[in-house]
Parts: C-alpha cells; sequence; structure tokens
C-alpha cells in the first residue's frame, strides 16, 4: 500500500505545521480564481494612491492568467468590466494584449450584458468614465431600482455603501454616517475585501478627507489578505483562520503529530469562540453552523492534554444543540434575537452539508446531555431519508457528491448502527473511483476528492483494501515534488464561502491524512475512548 515515508510525513507535516503557529494572527490564504479580488485591489489602491509600485506586477499576473480565450474573465461582463478597468488604471506594457482582447469581447457582447448595478456604481467614481454625470441624468432613478432588487440579499455594510454612491458627491448623509460606524475594530465592513473597498469608495465619495485614518485601517485590511503564491499576488476576500485552524488540528494529529505541536492552534481557536458558544470563519463575519462543527470536531480530537478543551466544546455542543431545526437539520447560519433563533428565513433553509457536520462533530462530542441523545436520533431520521436509491447522497452547498456522500457515510457511523446505509453509500463511492486510482467529478481527477474517497473506504479498510492502495498511490504521485505537498487543481466550491475554492492548504491537509495509514484507526480508537451518545 502507497504511504509517505516518515522523512516525508515528517517534511509535509512540519511545513504545514508553520502555518499553525499562534504567532501569525490571521490564517490568510491564497484562494483561485482569484482575479476580480485582485482587480478591486488594483482599483482601491490606486484611488487611495497606496499601492506599493512592486506589487502591481504581481497583482496583475494572476489577473492575466485567468484570462478566457475569448477575451472574458468567466464570460461575466460586470467582472470583465472592472478588471479591464482595474488595468487601464495600472497602465502596464504586459497587460495591453489582455485588455484589447478584453474590450474587443465587451463590444461584441454589449447587447446582450448583464451588467450588476454595483459594478457601474462603483466604476463610475472610480475610473475616468464620467459615469457619474450620467447616472444622474438618465439612469439614476432605473438603476436605484435595480441596485435596489439585486442586493436585497446583500449584508447591511454593502447595501449601505451603494446607497451613499447615489447620493451626492462631497455630501455626508446619515447613511453615510452608519456606514463610518459600521467599520470593525480590523479595519474591515464585515470581514470581507470587496465590502471594504466599496465603502472606502462609498465613503471618498461622501467627502471623507483621504488621509482619514479609516482609509489607512481599511487598505492595511486588504494587504494583511493578500499572500504571495510563488511570485504571484493573490488578494483573498476574507479571513478564515478559525477553520484553517481547525484544519490544522485535524489533519496534523490525524497524521502522527503529537497534541502539543498543535497547542498554538487550539490555543487560536479558543481565543476565536463566539459568546455565542459557535465560532465564525475568521475575524469580522458571522457565526455559521458549518465552521462551529468543523472546529468541534477538531477539538474532540485534541483532547484536554496540554490545554483544556472542555468547557469550550460544551458551549458548542449547546449552541448547536439549541439551533437544530424541527424537521432535523440545520441550517448554514442562526440569526439570533434575545435568547430566540428565529427559524424559516430563506438564509436558515436546512443546508444538507451542515447537518453532516454537525451531527459528526455531535455523535463524537463526548456530551452527555439529556437533549444530546434526542437531537442526533432526530437527525440521523433526517440523514437516512435523504439517501438515494444508489447509495449516494444529494449535493450540498460544496456542490460534490463524493463529499456530501462521505459526509453522511461519517454521520452514520459517529451515530452508531446504520450499517446498511453506510455500506451502500461505500459500494457506490467505491463505483466512482477512475481506472487511475483517483476520484473526482465534473472537473476530472483531483487530490482533494481522492483525498475524500480514501477517507470514506478506509471506514472498511479489508473490504476496499485494492481500492484504498490504488487511491493512495494516485494521490501519492499527484505530490509537488518541490513543495512536498498538494495543489487544489480545480475549485472546491462552497456558494456561501468562495474561499475555500482551490486552497492548497485545505487540499494538503485531506491529503496528508489519506496518505497516513493509521489516520482512520487512529481518530476511531481516540474517539471510543469518550463516551458515545448512541447510548451503547
Amino acid at each position: 500500500m502507497a504511504v509517505l515515508t516518515n522523512s516525508q510525513l515528517v517534511q509535509a507535516r512540519t511545513r504545514l505545521a508553520h502555518r499553525a503557529e499562534a504567532s501569525i494572527p490571521v490564517w490568510a490564504i491564497a484562494p483561485r480564481p482569484c482575479a476580480q479580488e485582485n482587480a478591486t485591489a488594483l482599483l482601491i489602491g490606486t484611488l487611495l494612491g497606496k499601492i506599493p509600485a512592486d506589487d502591481v506586477a504581481a497583482l496583475c499576473t494572476p489577473i492575466l492568467e485567468e484570462q478566457r480565450g475569448d477575451g472574458s474573465w468567466g464570460g461575466d461582463f460586470s467582472k470583465t468590466l472592472e478588471i479591464v478597468q482595474a488595468l487601464s488604471q495600472v497602465s502596464r506594457p504586459e497587460t495591453r494584449p489582455a485588455l484589447e482582447k478584453a474590450v474587443a469581447w465587451l463590444e461584441k457582447n454589449r447587447k446582450t450584458l448583464r451588467l450588476h448595478p454595483e459594478t457601474l456604481v462603483m466604476l463610475g467614481h472610480i475610473t475616468g468614465l464620467d459615469a457619474g454625470t450620467s447616472i444622474k441624468k438618465i439612469l439614476l432613478p432605473l438603476l436605484k431600482v435595480a441596485a435596489s432588487w439585486a442586493m436585497r440579499a446583500a449584508t447591511p455594510s454593502r447595501r449601505l455603501a451603494v446607497q451613499v454612491l447615489f447620493g451626492e458627491a462631497g455630501v455626508l448623509s446619515s447613511r453615510a454616517r452608519v456606514l463610518l460606524r459600521n467599520q470593525l475594530a480590523d479595519g474591515s465592513w464585515d470581514g470581507d475585501a470587496r465590502t471594504t473597498a466599496l465603502a472606502m469608495i462609498a465613503l471618498r465619495h461622501a467627502g471623507v478627507h483621504s488621509q482619514d485614518s479609516l482609509f489607512e485601517r481599511g487598505f492595511r485590511f486588504l494587504r494583511v489578505l493578500q499572500q504571495w503564491d510563488k511570485d504571484n499576488l493573490v488578494q483573498s476576500r476574507c479571513d478564515v483562520s478559525a477553520w484553517m485552524h481547525a484544519a490544522s488540528v485535524r489533519g496534523l494529529l490525524l497524521s502522527g503529530c503529537e497534541t502539543h505541536e498543535v497547542a498554538a492552534s487550539v490555543l487560536s481557536l479558543l481565543h476565536m469562540q463566539d459568546q455565542s458558544g459557535g465560532w465564525a470563519m475568521g475575524s469580522g463575519q458571522r457565526v455559521d453552523l458549518l465552521t462551529t462543527a468543523h472546529v468541534l470536531d477538531a477539538l474532540t480530537i485534541f483532547g484536554d492534554t496540554p490545554v483544556e478543551t472542555k468547557w469550550a466544546r460544551r458551549r458548542a455542543v449547546e449552541f448547536l444543540l439549541s439551533t437544530q431545526l424541527p424537521n432535523g437539520g440545520w441550517s448554514r447560519t442562526a440569526s439570533r434575537v434575545g435568547l430566540v433563533f428565529r427559524r424559516g428565513l430563506a438564509t436558515n433553509a436546512i443546508c444538507f452539508d451542515t447537518t453532516l457536520a454537525v451531527l459528526t462533530s455531535l455523535a463524537m462530542s463526548g456530551e452527555s446531555l439529556p437533549s444530546l441523545q434526542q437531537a442526533v436520533r432526530h437527525a440521523v431520521r433526517r440523514v437516512r431519508s435523504a439517501q438515494h436509491s444508489d447509495g449516494s447522497f444529494s449535493v450540498g452547498a460544496m456542490r460534490s457528491k463524493i463529499w456530501s456522500t462521505v459526509m453522511a457515510v461519517e454521520a452514520l457511523d459517529a451515530a452508531g448502527g446504520h450499517r446498511t446505509e453506510i455500506e451502500r453509500a461505500q459500494e457506490w463511492l467505491a463505483g466512482q473511483q477512475h481506472l487511475l486510482g483517483g476520484f473526482g467529478e465534473a472537473n476530472g481527477l483531483t487530490s482533494w476528492h481522492t483525498a475524500w474517497g480514501i477517507r470514506g473506504l478506509s471506514l472498511r479498510p479489508h473490504r476496499f483494501a485494492q481500492e484504498l492502495a490504488s487511491a493512495r498511490m494516485h494521490l501519492l504521485m499527484r505530490r509537488d515534488d518541490e513543495s512536498l505537498l498538494w495543489t487544489a487543481e480545480a475549485p472546491v466550491t462552497d456558494e456561501a464561502r468562495a474561499d475555500l475554492s482551490r486552497v492548497d492548504d485545505v487540499t494538503s491537509f485531506a491529503a496528508l491524512e489519506a496518505m497516513t495509514h493509521m489516520a482512520r484507526v487512529r481518530e476511531s480508537g481516540a474517539r471510543r475512548s469518550r463516551k458515545r451518545v448512541s447510548g451503547e
């Protein structure tokens, strides 16, 4: 069976463990694709006159690499227009061929354009289009209606920024003052790079002086989230420190690290816990249940040595139990009013991926709260009812049937029993394996899918010994010889958190666990030592 040698394992773990140090205040990542985010960074940097000259080329290179053959970026008119304006502002010679192709595409498709109002309003105030005058005289009434409809699901700060941009230049309205007060301690608005850039553009339009400290703090937030990817500079959308520290705790422990080696990450997670008991993916963001389940799972594997995590785990369990929906599932987020959680909202519709993650983390938490067993049984009924006739489970927010099916297998296994459903799901999973040994979906074989395929089949290592050996060999061959890690070759897409798209660290942690022969045995042994909630 293909496994990493001890020296290879130590080298890979060491590289990943460096990222898990508590001295890193924000675990920013370099996700791909990033063209629109890099364009936003160029636009706001040029507007404020703060972007370092040495970084301009590094920000432009990833943008150029993602351009399609037809000249567009993603076939998206708004995105392409923003990128064209950003590249036009920096006036670098290497961008000229790309600009010519993009402008030709924009001209060709202008009759069928789908221009987001946010893009038009934003560009009208930071470029040389003189769109401000045109908007006021011709488009303003219609654009206000369109923007109101298009931004109905946006965060309050984002809606406020667009509304401020509709106002007269240099007028610090009541909305602009509210927007000023919405800036967070880290300099951001909503912990999001795009919203932060839009808010700063709006406040400049409202007459706030360019030397105001809010612009310095806002731009510093964007800079913190910029990460070097070899010679390229990539603008990340938001801080995902909690998610990444949890991934590091799980991946490193299950690949043989000692608990003291990940204690720094655990301390970071304890510090990040919200007063509700949950976790957000990173600073400035809303608590979400998928991240909370992910962190609880990592802390359960860690245990209480050398850092005690018992009380953090108990608070998380109580929080998750309080947010279970009447149908047995869980939503992505929980809106709280006082001590009552509102249910039935569009944002609180059941999320199958969240339900699976929460069920697993609760079943393995080791807690013995009276309501826990009932919640687990209720969730199991919901999961079992979602299994298809071929043994697979529906695609969730991650848009991956392999991911959902493996998560369902682990959830049912954690709850105890349900052997028939688990075996049907594993048989379907084994049938998805390619002749080359890997796993993949619409985008072809990927290291991430292969790692998850191994994770699902390794619950029955003797039944699927041949498939596991083939998959591990395939995964080992996909490792980068220089970095000793794995690259996310295709998107790992999450509708609500696109920041996890093509993140090498996430893929490497998953692959490292999959390549470690005893990872699943070690996990099962550690978790069996805790009191099971199934009543065994």
